[in-house]
């Protein structure tokens, strides 16, 4: 039966013929035939659908552009029980004089008016939408003139087998395998709540260890601070260099070194006359290639001591 209803649809189903057009005559002449400016086409695919499936739905014109602002085209379709499920899409081909301008509508129809009803006899709804019309606008916006076009019938069958709905026949319903019964509450094995509170737990511990970690590479990366040597108050320009050369040597720090070497020089040639000896070899390990070696730096750290016990001579000494 369903075999002899989509024949007969087929049948019934032909493509759209041009609008019948209300158009004025262009004595002159048109690119597009009957001296009109322009033609309507109206096309549905697929004319026979089943139930639920998309229908698309197209408006092609063809206009000369000499007499025709394409721009200034509107067209106005209607198509319940179906609805569009967005706005059309338009798709402009030009041509020389000639310009088509396809509007195309995506149309569903999930209403209670679409679905195939039994017996199987009635099972395909043959659906004719109203005219779709074309307007073309004037200059001030009005309607100059307008044509109309004819849709091709649509057919919505049911998705349903022949066995099925010999079965429905035969027992007036479906054999359901399953019931419609309320679903139980979900289980768990661990409850929402205390997961959420362990996870944010988790979380603060983590970010408290990464803080730690961080601290302590931040306290190894910085550098270590040593104490600096501590001088008396009333320790002499030479003591200080004295101590700052022992700290130095202690620290192994060999531009340090050399630098309060320098500078015993410079306090014995000052603090202490007639020791032109000992303020050489100061300069010389000093500005040595070489640091000083340990015996060496120990005697004259010594005799630098030494000599700086002894004040320098008095007015009347001299």
């Amino acid at each position: 039966m369903t075999r002899r209803l989509l024949l007969a649809a087929a049948v019934a189903l032909a493509l759209a013929a041009p609008a019948a057009a209300t158009l004025p005559l262009l004595p002159s002449g048109s690119s597009v035939g009957d001296g009109v400016p322009l033609k309507a086409y109206a096309s549905l695919t697929p004319q026979v659908q089943p139930f639920g499936d998309p229908v698309h739905a197209s408006v092609a014109v063809v206009a000369d552009t000499r007499w025709v602002d394409p721009a200034r085209l509107r067209v106005t379709a209607s198509f319940k029980p179906y609805a569009p499920v967005h706005a059309p899409t338009v798709l402009r081909l030009h041509t020389g004089r000639f310009e088509q301008i396809t509007w195309t509508w995506t149309l569903r129809c999930l209403s209670a008016a679409c679905v195939p009803r039994y017996p199987p006899s009635d099972n395909a709804h043959v659906f004719r939408f109203p005219l779709a019309h074309i307007d073309y606008l004037a200059a001030n916006g009005r309607v100059a003139y307008g044509i109309t076009t004819s849709w091709p019938p649509v057919a919505a069958i049911s998705q349903l087998t022949p066995a099925a709905l010999a079965q429905i026949g035969q027992k007036n319903g479906l054999p359901w395998q399953a019931h419609f019964t309320p679903i139980a509450a979900p289980t768990y094995s661990m409850r929402p709540s205390l997961l959420y509170w362990l996870s944010l737990s988790l979380a603060a511990v983590l970010g408290c260890a990464a803080l730690l970690l961080a601290g302590r590479w931040a306290l190894t990366m910085r550098p270590r601070r040593v104490a600096e040597p501590t001088l008396s108050p009333t320790a002499s320009p030479l003591e200080r260099a004295l101590v700052l050369l022992a700290w130095a040597r202690e620290h192994d720090e060999e531009t340090l070194q050399r630098k309060a070497l320098e500078r015993v020089a410079d306090e014995l040639g000052t603090e202490v006359a007639g020791i032109d000896e000992l303020t050489e070899k100061a300069r010389e390990l000093a500005w040595s290639s070489r640091g000083p070696e340990s015996e060496e730096f120990d005697s004259f750290s010594e005799r630098a001591r030494e000599q700086g016990h002894v004040g320098a001579p008095s007015e009347e000494d001299a």
